[in-house]
């Protein structure tokens, strides 16, 4: 039974060995990758990835499914061998497959593990492609800076642990931090700490492209200096621990995986796809955070559709030589930068030179001491740190900072996605406690500094100067939600206790610059209902989207029933509706059954000049100035009522003011001599005197004693307007 155990532990080494022998050939697939990668990355960068061209941080969980299908179908083999996989993660799915008798072969699991994962490569290629064609990547452009900031600093730390577990062997945690005092870890981690302190503060004052290099060829020939002096060895140093190496003799490129595709168990396979789905998902996160890191290191912006694409290629490229997933990696990526790469001529080396390592072995890069590499890890990982946590400390408020911080707390202690997941959730946090500061009522105006568009006569006039404070008029901006809504009650409650002795008969809301609202909004006008009931003024509101009227539809707010709340296609018909209420009122209130009252006819006016005027009679409907177009000159309206309309493109126009008896129009266009800036069109039969150009001339040469007497009442008209938009100026300045 000993022997036979002995065997098989012999058979599994030799597996294990052989497994990670063909492993490394993934490498070389990787850096085929790199040299057709994305050219405006490389224009930027050079293009310099890693070989392995993922995130150490998440390069293992990529491989969980894999393991956990290498554990599954090898599950019989590993019993006798006295591994406790028994609780594996596919204990149902080995279960299944004993119960049917199934057995598996190491060879078997080595050929379906390799065809999995280039599958699975090729499914995560798809995936990038399908997320840079639709678009997708601007999601990035989302995630709060502070959360980026975090990521940042959270990689650095993670770079900084990678670094001492490379230099001693030992992964840096707080139950064994004491160890790494011990003389013998001294050694081993010190010396790269120099390392990177010396190469950190001399980047920081000297910018030169040979800096990095030269300090990283004389750290190693200092090495190699002190080493000798010492009586080292180069098999003592390699031997010891100190070196890269010792690493497989001989090539390391055994072929692809295609010629196992015709045994593969599509159904195993299958029964992973959530997995493996859940793993594409994560690389598409991480993918897009390292280039939103990367933007801030090059300080330039990236086309994020066009990598994702890019990424994608390459992947289904690496897929069929059975290569991991992979993308692009912001830690060795900056370090390319820091060097000062910023062509594709890096990115080809470092193809060639994996290349060779493959098909040649991988002896000369044994001679690389780990304390430089891990001192080069190192320096990268606190440039990170020093930029997102000492430089930033000034230039971010501090609960933004206070984000950073937090990412980089549960990255260093609990995990990667958790860190992001926890800054996110802290950002929306603060953005909405922010956002709730933000006045959603964007100023207050009423119906005495306010008026529709519609021009009344001074007898009209008379009335909405007496009861304009009636109105109250509130104009909504931004999002409506829960944070904001209930400024809304406040403000309302606000101007009953402000003005108590001044009625409140219409209160108008302004929904134009709302971009939506949410549950809680809609709820706050169930509230405003019951307001408007017990104290007896009505709601209107102008200007809702589609979707905004949907909403207040569905909660009842809005019927045909309904004697509280009104809609309004804008703020002008609106407030046009609360003027003819108040002006109905009023004259009811003196006696008058409507509002034809007239103040005396244009003609007999103006009798001594009614010789040079034309009498037209005019229909519904009738343009009588067109926008763009000479007037011809001056229309006095005598009887009915006309609306002027602005013609903003697309065929949509916009009222601009609607004017009755006794109102003048051209007379912009005739006394500068200019075209019409809008079109004026009767809302009903008008009788109208028309004053030609030619007729006015005329009149200011042969009766200018007459012509006076016109002048100053067209000044006068003026004059109301201008004195008019000067009191709705003054109001939205307040």
């Amino acid at each position: 039974m000993s022997i036979r155990l002995r065997n098989d532990r012999k058979l599994q080494r030799k597996f294990t060995a052989k497994f990670h022998r063909r492993h490394n050939q993934w490498y070389y697939f990787y850096c085929v990758r790199h040299v057709f990668g994305g050219p405006d990355l490389h224009r930027t960068i050079g293009g310099l990835l890693a070989p392995g061209d993922r995130s150490f941080a998440s390069g293992l969980s990529h491989f969980r499914p894999f393991f956990c299908l290498y554990r599954n179908l090898s599950i019989d083999t590993d019993r006798t061998l006295g591994h406790p996989y028994r609780h594996s993660c596919f204990d149902g799915h080995y279960n299944q497959h004993r119960n049917r008798g199934t057995t598996f072969r190491r060879e078997d699991v080595y050929q379906f593990i390799f065809v999995a994962i280039g599958v699975t490569s090729i499914l995560v290629g798809v995936f990038f492609w399908i997320l840079g064609r639709f678009r997708l990547g601007k999601l990035v452009r989302f995630i709060p800076f502070p959360v980026v900031g975090g990521f940042m600093a959270g990689t650095g730390w993670l770079i900084v642990k990678f670094s001492f577990t490379m230099m001693t062997d030992m992964d840096l945690t707080l139950a064994n931090a004491f160890t790494f005092l011990n003389s013998d870890v001294l050694i081993q981690w010190v010396p790269g700490l120099v390392f990177a302190v010396v190469l950190l503060l001399a980047s920081r004052r000297i910018s030169h492209y040979l800096l990095t290099p030269g300090i990283l060829t004389g750290s190693i020939l200092l090495f190699y200096g002190i080493t000798s002096s010492q009586g080292l060895s180069f098999s003592d140093l390699e031997s010891g621990g100190y070196l890269l190496g010792p690493f497989p003799e001989g090539g390391l490129f055994p072929g692809t995986p295609l010629p196992y595709i015709s045994e593969f168990r599509w159904d195993l396979f299958l029964t992973h796809l959530p997995a493996i789905a859940t793993m594409m998902v994560l690389n598409a996160i991480s993918i897009l955070f390292n280039y939103s890191g990367l933007e801030l290191i090059v300080k330039e912006d990236f086309d994020l559709d066009k990598e994702l694409r890019l990424t994608g290629y390459g992947n289904i490229l690496a897929g069929l030589a059975g290569t991991p997933p992979g993308y692009i990696t912001l830690s060795e990526t900056s370090m390319a930068y820091n060097i000062g790469a910023r062509t594709r001529l890096s990115n080809i080396i470092v193809a060639l030179l994996c290349g060779v390592t493959l098909v040649f072995g991988a002896k000369v890069i044994s001679i690389f001491p780990k304390v430089i590499l891990g001192g080069l890890l190192l320096n990268l990982g606190l440039d990170f740190l020093v930029e997102w946590l000492v430089d930033t400390w000034k230039r971010l408020q501090k609960m933004d900072y206070l984000v950073i911080v937090l990412i980089l707390v549960v990255i260093g202690t609990v995990g990667f996605l958790e860190g992001i997941v926890i800054g996110l959730l802290m950002s929306i946090a603060l953005f909405v406690i922010k956002y709730s500061k933000v006045e959603v009522i964007k100023y207050e105006l009423s119906g005495k500094t306010f008026s529709s568009n519609v021009g009344r006569s001074e007898y009209m006039k008379k009335f909405l100067e007496e009861k304009g404070d009636q109105i109250f008029i509130l104009p909504l901006q931004g999002f409506v939600f829960f944070g904001t809504a209930n400024q809304i009650l406040e403000r309302v409650q606000r101007r009953f206790d402000s003005d108590p002795d001044i009625e409140l008969s219409y209160l108008v809301f302004d929904f134009r610059q709302v971009t939506g609202v949410d549950s809680s909004a809609v709820n706050s006008f169930n509230k405003l209902q019951i307001m408007a009931e017990k104290n007896e003024f009505r709601v209107l509101l102008c200007g809702m989207s589609a979707e905004v009227h949907d909403q207040f539809e569905i909660e009842n707010l809005l019927s045909e029933d309904s004697n509280i709340f009104n809609a309004f296609s804008d703020l002008d018909h609106g407030l046009e509706w609360c003027e003819e209420h108040i002006i109905q009122k009023s004259l009811e209130l003196e006696g008058h059954a409507s509002q034809s009252i007239r103040e005396g006819s244009f003609k007999d006016r103006f009798q001594q000049v009614a010789d040079f005027f034309e009498y037209r009679e005019e229909t519904e409907g009738t343009r009588i100035i067109e926008q763009g177009q000479d007037p011809g000159g001056i229309y006095f309206i005598d009887v009915g009522q006309i609306s002027v309309f602005l013609d903003t493109g697309g065929g949509n126009e916009i009222r601009l003011k609607t004017m009755g008896e006794g109102t003048v129009v051209g007379e912009v266009s005739l006394y500068l001599g200019s075209k019409a800036s809008a079109s004026v069109v009767t809302d009903e039969p008008c009788q109208i005197y028309y004053l030609s150009k030619g007729k006015f001339n005329q009149l200011n040469q042969d009766a200018p004693e007459k012509a006076s007497e016109l002048h100053t009442y067209v000044v006068k008209l003026l004059s109301d307007r201008l004195a008019e938009s000067n009191a709705t100026i003054r109001a939205l300045m307040r």
